[in-house]
């Protein structure tokens, strides 16, 4: 019995032992690692604004007294008469566009919204291109130098079936001093270019249907007086007998010397 009782307290204490020797460990937890460092963000450089280059100024020509593009509004130095605002404009493309009345400066009366500028004196070169299409006898769209109703010239882009098959034409016209004369070229163009000139005693009509492909209409020869006054204007010179009413186009208006 006492052997018994030996053997079982031995097996006890070996359990004792052993449990006393188990000890739970808790495990460590993971690390984390630190966030990373933010990367340097380099500053914001505004971009260098872009340089537009300076406009380079447009040479005027050494022989140009002066010129009007009719952009925007006329340049100084014109003077209308008889003007009628309601029947000018220039267009936001840049022409100064005229619509004519039946009244007609050659036939003596006051024709409306002609528009004038001093001549210069001596030799000289007026240019204009012009738009126009005259369907109807006497219709004009004109460059005149003009001192009075016995003393002009006058180059138009016109109609005038009495004048020539058709009826349009250049048509070069002149009464100075009691002499008169007329000239004129067949053409239904509607885009043109027209010139009147002065070299010494001789004043020369142009035309052209490209810019410098100049042929010459006519031209008068002989004493005269200085004329003062350039001008445009555009007619319908009928009497009232029309419902339609012609309308001329200038794309600019050009005087130089030769």
């Amino acid at each position: 019995m006492k052997r018994v009782l030996l053997i079982c307290a031995i097996f006890s204490t070996i359990l004792t032992l052993g449990a006393c020797s188990r000890v739970e460990t808790t495990p460590e937890p993971t690390p984390i690692p630190p966030p990373p460092e933010p990367s340097a963000v380099p500053p914001t450089v505004p971009p260098e604004p872009a340089i537009e280059p300076s406009p380079i100024p447009t040479e005027i020509p050494e022989n140009q007294i002066f010129r009007d593009d009719f952009v925007g509004e006329l340049q100084p130095g014109w003077e209308w008469e008889n003007e009628n605002p309601t029947l000018w404009t220039i267009t936001d493309d840049g022409w100064l566009q005229i619509t004519g009345e039946d009244i007609s400066l050659l036939s003596g009366h006051p024709q409306s919204n002609l528009l004038w500028r001093d001549l210069p004196s001596g030799d000289f070169i007026v240019t204009i291109h012009l738009k126009t299409q005259p369907l109807s006898n006497f219709q004009q769209a004109t460059l005149y130098l003009y001192e009075d109703i016995e003393n002009y010239v006058a180059l138009n882009r016109g109609f005038c079936d009495l004048c020539v098959d058709g009826g349009n034409a250049f048509y070069f016209e002149f009464k100075i001093g009691g002499a008169s004369g007329s000239y004129n070229k067949p053409t239904d163009a509607t885009d043109v270019y027209i010139r009147l000139t002065r070299e010494g005693d001789i004043i020369s009509g142009f035309y052209a249907f490209e810019a410098d492909q100049w042929e010459r209409i006519g031209r008068y020869g002989g004493s005269y007086f200085d004329f003062k006054l350039v001008g445009i204007g555009v007619t319908n010179s009928d009497g009232k007998e029309l419902e339609g009413d012609l309308v001329g186009q200038f794309d600019y208006f050009e005087i130089t010397k030769p």
